[in-house]
């Protein structure tokens, strides 16, 4: 109450100068010419803009220095011991007590309401574990005794806090930090958070309800929160979080209902490739009617390529009878997909696509399927190579070279997607 009656007189006071001041401006300069007054102006306005920029740059470099000096502090304090905790010399299941001694922390600190008194301190000490977990030190076996280590300094309990009140950075950045400690939030701030207009936020809270939920309830895709915002980044955060799931025994989501229910084809051709990556085979049938309906090429193709690294045979039919009707691109994704069923059914819609087609490129892949079709189609491949004409026998020179020869296999198609693999090693 004190504090806010303090604030109210400051700002009264302010105004009240700066009105006055103003005034005295505008009395001043009112009989000069607009010239002198616009240059009187601008120099005024100018000055007070340096100075403003000069207190923030102050600002800023006094907040560095203390932020700089408070983390070698804590560092010196805790980090020797929050290094050991997370070697391999430490026992994969430390106690409290062992927890405390190996922190240099005494049972009378400890039995504090907490040990790190001030905000600051626990946001740095929260960036140190964070470091340690974005850089990979952190192993499995380590967990334990990271937790027991949360739990001893009160840390879910502070960044739960600062999701619901501190700023928009602060919030984002607790978010992230309660996903990387692999700590449960609590659903009414998950609930609150995704309500939020912050995109970041929203996201983070999306894939904090993927980790966490039971195995009963998948139902918060159902929006269409991806079709407006949906980017290559968040296919990564979305399989590595399915993929916490299932390295801790958790129940997956039906990833092909998942991708009817999105409105937009290129968020469901992101739940389309996870069912590659973490093997939904079952659910492949889902898929048959999008894949009639569908005009969007890029679905197809990523639905002829699950299909295919899935070995559901029971799509080759259709896909054979998709193959004259799709553009040159999609086509080669299709005839891919052919070749890993390999039940010997369509070789001779493999051997028709190098005569009937003129594009080089789908010409080429078609030799290529068939090169790569086992005995049947390597037998068929020599029969077109010895009754090929004199212009096509530059499709098969890249057959007998050595150099190009390992990169016509097709037996290493990518299951996830070119860039998700560039970016992360899902292997």
């Amino acid at each position: 109450m004190y504090a806010t009656s303090w604030i109210t007189y400051l700002i009264n006071l302010f105004m009240a100068y700066a009105t006055y001041y103003v005034t005295y401006f505008i009395e001043i300069f009112q009989g000069y010419p607009l010239e002198v007054r616009t240059a009187v102006f601008v120099t005024t306005a100018s000055l007070i803009g340096i100075g403003i920029v000069r207190i923030w740059l102050t600002n800023i470099r006094r907040e560095r220095y203390f932020d700089k000096k408070m983390t070698a502090r804590l560092t010196s304090r805790f980090g020797k011991g929050l290094d050991y905790i997370i070697s391999d010399e430490a026992s994969p299941n430390m106690s409290r007590r062992e927890v405390m001694h190996a922190m240099g922390i005494e049972k009378e600190v400890a039995e504090k309401t907490t040990i790190l008194k001030t905000r600051h301190e626990k946001w740095i000490f929260c960036r140190m574990l964070n470091q340690r977990c974005t850089a990979g030190l952190i192993k499995r076996a380590h967990w334990n005794n990271i937790q027991m280590m949360i739990t001893l300094f009160n840390i879910q309990e502070f960044l739960e806090g600062e999701v619901s009140r501190g700023s928009q950075e602060h919030q984002v950045m607790s978010l992230g930090m309660l996903c990387a400690f692999k700590l449960h939030i609590s659903p009414w701030i998950l609930n609150k958070t995704l309500e939020s207009h912050n995109i970041r936020k929203r996201r983070l809270a999306m894939y904090a309800m993927v980790l966490s939920s039971t195995d009963n309830e998948f139902d918060y895709y159902e929006s269409d929160f991806f079709d407006k915002h949906c980017c290559i980044y968040d296919e990564i955060e979305l399989g590595y979080a399915l993929y916490r799931r299932q390295r801790n025994g958790m129940k997956l989501p039906n990833l092909a209902t998942w991708a009817l229910r999105q409105a937009h084809p290129d968020t469901k051709c992101i739940f389309v490739r996870l069912m590659r990556r973490f093997d939904q085979r079952d659910a492949c049938h889902i898929l048959v009617n999008l894949y009639k309906e569908s005009k969007h090429k890029k679905l197809i193709e990523e639905i002829s390529r699950t299909w295919g690294y899935l070995y559901y045979t029971d799509s080759e039919q259709l896909m054979t009878d998709a193959l004259l009707m799709q553009p040159d691109d999609t086509k080669v994704a299709i005839m891919h997909a052919l070749t890993r069923l390999n039940t010997g059914k369509s070789l001779d819609t493999l051997a028709e696509s190098f005569f009937i087609h003129t594009n080089p490129h789908v010409r080429f892949e078609a030799l290529r399927c068939l090169y790569n079709y086992g005995p049947e189609g390597k037998k068929r491949f020599d029969e077109i190579e010895a009754q090929a004409a004199e212009v096509d026998k530059k499709y098969f020179v890249f057959f007998h070279n050595p150099i190009t020869l390992e990169k016509i296999r097709l037996d290493k198609e990518q299951a996830y997607h070119p860039s998700v693999e560039m970016v992360y090693n899902w292997s």
